[in-house]
Parts: C-alpha cells; sequence; structure tokens
C-alpha cells in the first residue's frame, strides 16, 4: 500500500503532537508513515490553496458518515493542509479520527501540481474496484455492459430498475447498486439493440429513455414499429428529448394507419 522507497521526512522521527497515533507501526522501516489523531487544532489552512467547496464537502460528509476509510490527507511539517482540506473539515465535523501523511517543504506550486493531477474517479473506476472485490451484483453488470454498450446512467436503470434522477450514480459508487429484474432488462435491451439495424442512434441516452417508455406502453407494439421503421427510416432522427422521440415514433408508428386505429403513443 505504501511506497518503499519514499523517503522519511526527519518531522517523522521526532515526537509527534499529543493524540497522534502511528498506524503504520513501521517506525524505523522506510515507509511513509501515516498518522490518526483527533486533535483538529494542529492543523491549518495552507494560503492560496483551492477553498472549501460546499457541494463536495456535503457528499464526502455523507459518505464518511457512512463508512469512514483510512484515506489520509497531506500535511507540510507545519501542519499545513496541502491536500484534503475537505476531507479534513468532513472528519472535524463528524468528529471522525483523521488520518494523515507529513511531507516537508511543500510549497504551493507543489500544492497545485498535487491538486492538477488529482483525478476523480470515474465510474469505470468504481465498477473496476468492486468487481475486483468479486462483488456479485457488481460483476453481473460488468457483463451486461460489456454486452450491449449502453452508457452508465442507462444501463444502470434498465438492470438496477432505478427511477431517472433518483441518485443513480450515487448508489452505484457507495456499493448498493442491485439488480432488480434481470430477465426484464434483458428483454427489454434486446428489444432496444433490434432498433440499431435501422436507427444509428439507437444507444443514444434519450433515445434509451424513450424506448424504455414505450416498453411500458399497453398500446405499443415493439414488432409493429421495427416493421414501420424498416419502411420508413429515413424519418427517424436524432432528438433532444424524449418527448421529441416519441412524437417522431408515434408519426412512423401510425404511418398508413386507419384513422380510427391510430395508436396515441404520448
Amino acid at each position: 500500500m505504501f511506497n518503499k522507497t519514499a523517503k522519511k521526512t526527519t518531522v517523522l522521527e521526532g515526537t509527534f503532537p499529543p493524540g497522534t497515533v502511528d498506524i503504520t507501526g513501521t517506525e524505523t522501516s522506510e515507509y511513509c508513515q501515516v498518522m490518526k489523531t483527533t486533535n483538529y487544532v494542529m492543523f491549518s489552512f495552507k494560503d492560496g490553496n483551492r477553498p472549501i467547496r460546499a457541494l463536495h464537502l456535503k457528499r464526502l460528509t455523507e459518505s464518511i458518515a457512512i463508512k469512514q476509510l483510512p484515506v489520509p490527507i497531506i500535511v507540510d511539517e507545519s501542519y499545513r493542509i496541502c491536500d484534503g482540506q475537505n476531507r479534513f473539515t468532513a472528519c472535524k465535523n463528524l468528529k471522525k479520527p483523521l488520518y494523515y501523511i507529513v511531507v516537508e517543504g511543500l510549497k504551493l506550486d507543489d500544492v497545485q501540481r498535487l491538486n492538477a493531477n488529482t483525478r476523480t474517479w470515474s465510474m469505470d473506476d468504481f465498477l473496476d474496484s468492486f468487481c475486483k472485490l468479486g462483488w456479485h451484483e457488481y460483476l453481473v453488470y460488468k457483463e451486461y455492459k460489456q454486452k450491449y454498450g449502453f452508457g452508465h446512467n442507462e444501463g444502470l436503470i434498465l438492470l438496477g430498475g432505478y427511477p431517472k434522477g433518483k441518485r443513480v450514480f450515487e448508489n452505484f459508487k457507495n456499493g448498493d447498486f442491485k439488480v432488480v429484474n434481470y430477465s426484464d432488462a434483458i428483454k427489454k435491451s434486446d428489444q432496444i439493440m433490434q432498433v440499431g439495424k435501422y436507427f444509428d442512434g439507437y444507444k443514444k441516452k434519450m433515445f434509451v429513455y424513450t424506448m424504455m417508455r414505450l416498453l411500458k406502453n399497453k398500446d405499443y407494439n415493439h414488432d409493429v414499429f421495427l416493421s414501420k421503421l424498416s419502411r420508413q427510416t429515413g424519418k427517424m432522427r436524432h432528438q433532444v428529448s424524449v418527448e421529441d422521440y416519441v412524437r417522431v415514433i408515434e408519426k412512423i408508428y401510425n404511418h398508413v394507419t386507419p384513422k380510427d386505429k391510430k395508436v396515441r403513443l404520448y
């Protein structure tokens, strides 16, 4: 976990401030030492560092409140925080222990370089991480995504049964993803894939949302739509909203249909 080649700073070789604990247990080794403390007053913010972001702080606080992982902040020899101001504030507000690493001689340009090269975890990072831990639901989702190629938002809604806008990504990142109805998701996904023969935008988010809506409509017959679309491919154009897609599909669906048998899809 720790870099064996990292140089041990002199500040770590002396007496630590009151209330701190060396959690690595490697005082005479070449490992970087990760310390733990609840003595928040020993820390301060470094001038010129990025300000606290309220939304990020709120989300981080919620995450740590659920489960705290020993992720350390980075401070200089004067215990000025160079990376991890939001994490420090969240731990302090929750009265949780703070993990930190001291790196001697950090300057403002080092802080800026560190912040510029710190990458937020992507959805793929979270997926790979949970899969490496062997979490079954995530392994199922990964196989599903590789097969169908939908975006994460669409795939999670189809396979997980989430309503749109109900913190789909947050649940996924927190390890709470569950497959709700696998067979139903596969059936709908296969039906959406069938459209790809006639329309190249069949995997776009708004079109996938449109198909999910139509496939729940008792008046909609997918075979009828495919048959009509096969003869009117030029009418199927990219749209910016679900409502626009539904209107276009309705026109295709009702083409050369007697007035008394036309179907209203929106």
